[in-house]
């Protein structure tokens, strides 16, 4: 039985993580890179082609680049973002699509979805800016919506920041999170690690990792 997450002061992490992100210019710089995920040969490509495409959650969609290319793949896309203008901006983007359902959520888990009703899960550009406390609430809740033998794929840091000051002071706003803490949190709630794959951002060696988790069939 997965282990339940202790929330404590997560409302503020949310804030601090979520607030440099309004509005940001971000977004529209980084449409420009979306191919580099999706490119054969891509570590981000290789893993996603292991999920099932069935019921798919991106989680911090941002306006809906990567679920640009993933809707035509899946019966059914459900974009969660804490940021509610950024499911407006995905709405518009992705009205030609019928299959997809949008979810502004508390930043810390994947409610109101079900448990056992998700396929399959994927997390690009945003978990690697994350706080631990948030991810390892992910992660808890990972087990209780993902099917039996369903997976979920997560980029997220490599890299174990000073505890002293904001996440933005770090390599390419990197939060504090290394492998070996995501594997712990990962088996403390009751997921199968499939593959940990460390990898190179932006001229930083082994910044970031790509992690693909599965829940077990029993």
């Amino acid at each position: 039985m997965a282990m339940k997450a202790d929330y404590g002061n997560i409302f503020n992490s949310v804030s601090i993580v979520a607030e440099p992100w309004l509005d940001s210019a971000y977004y529209g710089i980084a449409e420009k890179y979306t191919a580099d995920f999706w490119n054969v040969g891509s570590p981000f490509r290789r893993l996603f082609d292991h999920l099932e495409m069935d019921v798919v959650i991106d989680l911090a969609c941002g306006y809906g680049r990567h679920a640009e290319v993933v809707a035509p793949k899946c019966s059914k896309l459900i974009l969660i973002d804490v940021i509610e203008r950024n499911l407006k901006v995905s709405k518009v983007r992705l009205n030609r699509f019928s299959n997809i359902t949008y979810i502004c959520n508390n930043g810390f888990d994947y409610e109101p979805v079900r448990e056992n009703q998700i396929s399959s899960v994927y997390c690009y550009d945003a978990m690697v800016h994350f706080s631990y406390d948030i991810v390892r609430s992910y992660i808890l809740d990972t087990f209780r919506i993902l099917k039996p033998g369903g997976r979920a794929f997560f980029h997220h840091s490599n890299y174990d920041a000073p505890d002293d000051r904001h996440y933005g002071q770090n390599p390419h706003a990197r939060n504090k999170m290394t492998q070996k803490m995501f594997k712990s949190f990962a088996r403390a709630a009751g997921l199968r690690i499939v593959e940990s794959t460390l990898i190179d951002w932006g001229g930083s060696p082994n910044l970031d990792c790509l992690t693909l988790l599965e829940k077990p069939r029993e």
